[in-house]
């Protein structure tokens, strides 16, 4: 690995009156200096900083950008004054809105940020400052390093499935190409038969004209006849041989056509799962140490022991929803949210569960209607989603965590 460049200009590309204000990156808190590069810069803008650092780079893999980068952040150098300036100008806005604010407005915009999951400007800004109180930096590196974790299991599971769903894909894949062929081969026998009946229907006709020619040759107009029956014959099977095969190619454009709409459905079930996946990771990118433990520390430590009813939602996630709710410490209880066998069976589920999530892009007005009701009824507490994304779910178990006990 590349040795630590030094230099010795104090130039930096800042904006005025930031100085003062904000530390530079070789400054700050060295458990600051990993997650801010790794969640405020992605793999492309590694690239960029030690180009513009006169780095080599080439051939070198993600893990090993972001380590030469973090390996030259203990002091002031070329690299690391790239870094400070990429991220000063990236983080202008942010530093103009969030740099001048004091302690308490701070924090609160950074509680509603990490809600929103927009939390890297914000997440910048709390570790550059001078000012913020150490039980307020320590509360912010807490929730990032812990939601690194409570994400991280999910990240996996994900990936597991997207990866059954790609072999899944292969396997139809692999069936329509065999249709395909086999359909090619019974277009082709079709045509053979169609040209073995076209010549059949020619030579008959041949055969009447000449058999008009040959009447006073009884001899002659048995022997035609006998051939023309059999002719007739031949002529009727391949007819029959043509039928078939006709019906046997409409069923192979019914299967094909019903392996296609298989196909889509399960495409539109990987994508769903590559968009979970691809949110998961943009919240984890800058993951640290993980740990097993769960303590008064960790955010689903409340969660534990409680039952959580999700009500509607994407049926085929459903294992997914109980591996996000389970992992956890949660007990987990679904309802699809039809309510045509009744009410009495969701309000026994309301009934025993301590938390209610209720999807509502992914469900029905009289599911949600009668949800409300059965948890005023029952005091029960419930959240309503605006969305069934995997995210969307986590987040409301987070936050409502607290509410449960």
């Amino acid at each position: 690995m590349p040795k630590q460049v030094s230099v010795n200009n104090n130039n930096q590309n800042s904006p005025a009156g930031t100085n003062d204000r904000l530390n530079h990156i070789w400054q700050i808190h060295s458990s600051f200096k990993c997650p801010v590069i790794g969640a405020c810069l992605d793999i492309n803008e590694h690239r960029k900083v030690l180009k513009r650092a006169k780095c080599q780079i080439k051939k070198l893999k993600p893990h090993q950008l972001h380590r030469m980068i973090m390996e030259n952040l203990n002091d002031q150098n070329r690299i690391s004054q790239k870094a400070d300036s990429y991220l000063r100008y990236k983080y202008r806005d942010s530093i103009a809105e969030l740099a001048d604010l004091d302690a308490d407005e701070f924090i609160a915009i950074w509680k509603k940020a990490i809600q929103s999951g927009k939390m890297d400007g914000v997440f910048y800004i709390a570790a550059m400052r001078k000012d913020l109180p150490a039980v307020y930096l320590e509360d912010i590196f807490g929730e990032t390093h812990m939601l690194c974790h409570a994400n991280l299991a999910e990240v996996m599971w994900s990936r597991r499935d997207v990866q059954k769903q790609a072999e899944v894909n292969q396997k139809i894949a692999k069936l329509l190409k065999q249709e395909k062929m086999r359909n090619r081969t019974l277009k082709k026998e079709n045509m053979a038969t169609t040209a073995a009946l076209n010549e059949t229907r020619v030579l008959l006709q041949r055969i009447k004209a000449g058999s008009d020619k040959t009447d006073s040759k009884d001899k002659d107009v048995k022997k035609n006849e006998i051939e023309n029956n059999e002719l007739k014959d031949r002529l009727r099977a391949l007819e029959n041989k043509n039928n078939q095969q006709i019906d046997q190619l409409r069923c192979i454009e019914r299967e094909k056509r019903r392996l296609q709409i298989e196909l889509f459905d399960i495409q539109s079930t990987n994508n769903i799962l590559a968009d979970e996946v691809k949110q998961l990771i943009s919240q984890i990118s800058f993951v640290v140490t993980s740990g097993k433990n769960c303590d008064e520390t960790c955010p689903q430590y409340q969660l534990c022991a409680k039952r959580i009813l999700i009500v509607g939602g994407m049926t085929k996630m459903k294992h997914m929803y109980r591996r996000l709710v389970e992992s956890s410490g949660g007990e987990f209880d679904y309802h699809n949210g039809y309510m045509k066998n009744g009410s009495q069976n969701i309000e026994a589920l309301v009934m025993r569960s301590d938390l209610i999530l209720c999807p509502v892009n992914c469900n029905s007005h009289g599911a949600c209607k009668k949800v409300k009701k059965l948890c005023r009824k029952h005091s029960k507490s419930i959240k309503m989603l605006p969305s069934s994304s995997l995210s969307s779910i986590s987040s409301a178990l987070v936050e409502n965590s607290v509410k449960l006990n």
